[in-house]
């Protein structure tokens, strides 16, 4: 059984993996939940009011749902510990969920623009627009808190999976606000043409989200090297222990899977030391970069060289 996550600030520096996992499943769990109700939402006023901007933000809503449903599935995957198949875990399920999800997204984005062109060359009224101001009011509240919760674990937990979802329903709030804008100028003034416009807009947005989180998803499934501060702060780290015997380090690779970043250097001490003495220091190493880098996983080659030469 997994334990609750913590709830302060303080206890979140000691959470477990399973306590991450733990809190990552849950705030999926809630965005599956929230996107259901706003489709249903948003399809009975889509139906009544017959505005293609409210049409638009349900289907940003429905691709939310399978988007959600997907990283659920993902992060469940990722959360799995490693086995004799997978000896680095499984986090880059996130990564796929990820890029799946942008290739879904992007279709929708380039549907929408051609629903939109259609709705422009053949214009259609809409009605009822207070109905529809008072639902995108809703849908706009809900994917703020629903945004707040996600970007919250997100950045608690550095999950790929859930900053995607984040993302997702960012454009909710973008949707949602351009199509409560749309009603309200067409309530007010009859400009119907403002609702296909408004829908272009709301679909280059999801294309840009789309290709922002696909680019996400290939740097970590093509292992790209983690950003150059966290070389930076090993290399910060390493020369902490100078005074001890270490020379200097080499041979630097990094790479990311899921939250977990992984860590391989060569390390370089005196060569007067013992294999013990190197041993015991190539640890001390090891745990240092592990405990400042949160999620790191460390191995470290140990070779000797001339005491006093410079650091590579």
């Amino acid at each position: 059984m997994v334990d609750d996550p913590p709830t302060t600030r303080a206890d979140r520096k000691s959470w477990t993996l399973a306590q991450e996992s733990a809190a990552i499943v849950s705030a999926a769990r809630a965005s599956i939940l929230v996107a259901s109700f706003l489709v249903v939402l948003k399809t009975v006023t889509g139906f009544v009011t017959g505005s293609i901007s409210v049409w638009a933000s349900l289907l940003d809503s429905a691709m939310d749902i399978f988007a959600s449903v997907v990283n659920y599935v993902a992060v469940r995957a990722a959360s799995r510990p490693a086995d004799e198949d997978h000896s680095y875990g499984h986090g880059k399920a996130e990564s796929l969920a990820g890029l799946f999800q942008s290739i879904v997204i992007a279709a929708s984005g380039l549907f929408l623009v051609r629903e939109a062109v259609m709705r422009i060359i053949t214009p259609v009224e809409t009605q009822k627009e207070a109905l529809g101001i008072a639902t995108m009011i809703i849908a706009t509240l809900l994917s703020l808190a629903l945004v707040l919760r996600l970007s919250k674990v997100a950045r608690e937990t550095d999950s790929l999976a859930l900053k995607a979802d984040s993302l997702h329903y960012i454009t909710d709030i973008f949707t949602n606000s351009g199509a409560l804008a749309a009603l309200i100028i067409i309530y007010f003034t009859r400009w119907t043409l403002i609702d296909p416009l408004t829908s272009i807009g709301i679909a280059l947005y999801i294309l840009w989200s789309a290709f922002s989180v696909a680019r996400i998803s290939i740097d970590v499934l093509m292992d790209r090297r983690l950003p150059v501060e966290i070389d930076e702060r090993i290399a910060d780290i390493v020369s902490g222990f100078e005074s001890k015997g270490v020379i200097g380090f080499h041979d630097l690779r990094t790479r990311r899977s899921g939250s977990i970043k992984f860590i391989d250097l060569h390390l370089e001490v005196e060569r007067t030391m013992s294999l013990e003495q190197a041993h015991d220091l190539t640890v001390k190493v090891l745990r240092a970069i592990e405990s400042n880098i949160p999620r790191s996983r460390v191995q470290i080659h140990t070779d000797p060289s001339e005491a006093g030469s410079s650091p590579h």
